[in-house]
C-alpha cells in the first residue's frame, strides 16, 4: 500500500468518525421528548458492550487441552461474579478482576 493510499484510508475513517459523531446534532436539533427514544438512546450503550464484551468472556476461557465444559462454566462463573460487582456499584477495575479471578478459580476447581 503506497503512502498516498494510507493517507487516503486515514482520511477517509476520520471523515466518517466525524460524519457519525456529529450527525445526531444535525438531525436533532430539538430535544427528544419521546420517552421511548429516550429510553432505547440511554440503553444502547450498554446494549453494545454486552454484545462485544459476552462473546468475547466465552472465547477467554478456551485453551488447548481444557474440556469445553469446563471452559463455559468457568466463563460463565466469571461473567456472574462481573455482573454481580457491577450491580454493587464497585468500580470497573474491581468488576474487570473480580470476572477474571473467579473464571480462573472456577477452571482451577474444575479440573482438579
Amino acid at each position: 500500500m503506497s503512502s498516498n493510499d494510507l493517507l487516503l484510508l486515514v482520511l477517509a475513517m476520520a471523515a466518517t468518525t466525524y460524519l457519525l459523531r456529529v450527525s445526531p446534532f444535525i438531525l436533532f436539533r430539538k430535544p427528544i421528548r419521546n420517552p421511548r427514544i429516550v429510553a432505547f438512546i440511554q440503553i444502547l450503550p450498554y446494549s453494545i458492550l454486552a454484545a462485544m464484551v459476552i462473546p468475547d468472556a466465552f472465547s477467554a476461557t478456551e485453551t488447548e487441552g481444557i474440556p469445553a465444559n469446563v471452559s463455559t462454566v468457568s466463563s460463565i462463573a466469571g461473567m456472574l461474579a462481573a455482573f454481580i460487582l457491577a450491580r454493587l456499584n464497585r468500580s470497573l477495575p474491581t468488576v474487570a478482576a473480580g470476572g477474571v479471578i473467579v473464571a480462573w478459580l472456577a477452571q482451577q476447581l474444575l479440573l482438579s
